[in-house]
């Protein structure tokens, strides 16, 4: 089956094949599907920067965790489901092991997929997983985003950004401002629907901002610093924008200190280093729910599938020159 695979010693290199090896249980009489999984012919793939971040032994061969598709076979244990259904999540296995999302066919747990609904098509609905499921863990559980909330969006016209934008306006806050270039300002405006941007290029305008803002906001979702062009909004002046007793700082990258402190338990105050819970089914039926009653849809940077499309698209995500989600349509 066609496939980006991670090659190379340790799996930086990620090379499109041909003719990778299928699943196991889509051409074997018997079933060798765990009970609790399901196996996929893939119609849609999106990738993040952890894709290409992660060596082959935590990744696995195949590229990708986000994927939209028909489910072909199902385990002994999995009832939600059934041959035909049209579905989007993660390409996590019944181990909790990345499968990989950019290739024919891929297997995924039941707990981490949920049926499409019928107003997203099968590349926006593939657009979803990590970028949204990210914004919800972000947002509602570490932020407490509710009903009335201000909330500051950094890195707003990103893939994770503007989900988070997105979701904080249907989770109900009151107040969504975003940071990002005065170059996206247009299209944050146009997808996000929010009007209140802040150039980070400008620091007049930065340095204003602060000013008028100390203290006002519940929660802020930096999704660019750490990311990989030495962005750290973590230690300049946007912290103090936080509400002095309750206010969430909540972030989704971090240095090799930061990531060591989360692990070690020892996060500093309403300062949060989010990853993506598993089992997502129930949150990827509630993000479709969000995106429905709010007309809300991901923007969408759509490649062909083949070694051309494969290598532009990486180069695009590493450079950080996508606005958006990047996603391979498979067909």
């Amino acid at each position: 089956m066609k496939a980006a695979v991670r090659t190379g010693i340790m799996g930086w290199t990620i090379s499109f094949q041909k003719d990778h090896p299928a699943p196991s249980s889509l051409s074997s009489a018997d079933d060798l599907l765990r009970p609790n999984e399901v196996l996929l012919r893939v119609k849609s793939a999106a990738i993040n920067p952890v894709d290409y971040k992660l060596p082959r032994a935590i990744g696995g061969a195949v590229v990708g965790l986000d994927v939209s598709g028909i489910v072909e076979k199902t385990g002994e244990n999995v009832t939600a489901f059934r041959a035909g259904d049209r579905v989007f999540g993660r390409a996590i296995n019944g181990k909790g092991a990345p499968s990989g999302s950019l290739a024919e066919w891929t297997v995924a747990s039941a707990e981490e997929i949920a049926k499409k609904p019928d107003f997203l098509g099968f590349d926006e609905a593939a657009a979803l997983p990590t970028a949204y499921l990210t914004g919800v863990n972000s947002l509602r559980d570490a932020g407490k985003v509710k009903e009335g909330s201000c909330v500051l969006v950094i890195g707003a016209s990103g893939g994770c950004g503007l989900a988070g934008v997105q979701l904080a306006k249907a989770l109900g806050a009151g107040r969504v401002v975003g940071i990002c270039s005065g170059k996206n300002f247009d299209f944050v405006r146009t997808h996000g629907g929010i009007e209140e941007l802040v150039d980070y290029t400008d620091d007049a305008a930065v340095c204003k901002f602060v000013e008028e803002n100390k203290g006002k906001f519940d929660c802020i979702y930096d999704t660019a610093t750490g990311s990989g062009k030495g962005e750290d909004y973590v230690s300049s002046a946007i912290p103090t924008l936080l509400k002095k007793e309750t206010g969430e700082y909540v972030h989704i990258n971090g240095k090799a200190s930061d990531w060591l402190r989360k692990f070690a338990g020892m996060e500093r105050e309403r300062r949060t280093l989010v990853l993506t819970q598993p089992k997502a089914k129930s949150d990827l039926e509630l993000i479709a729910t969000l995106l429905e009653a709010t007309n809300a849809r991901p923007y969408l940077n759509v490649k062909d599938f083949d070694e051309a499309g494969v290598k532009d698209a990486f180069e695009q995500l590493k450079a950080r020159r996508t606005k958006g989600k990047i996603v391979f349509n498979m067909e």
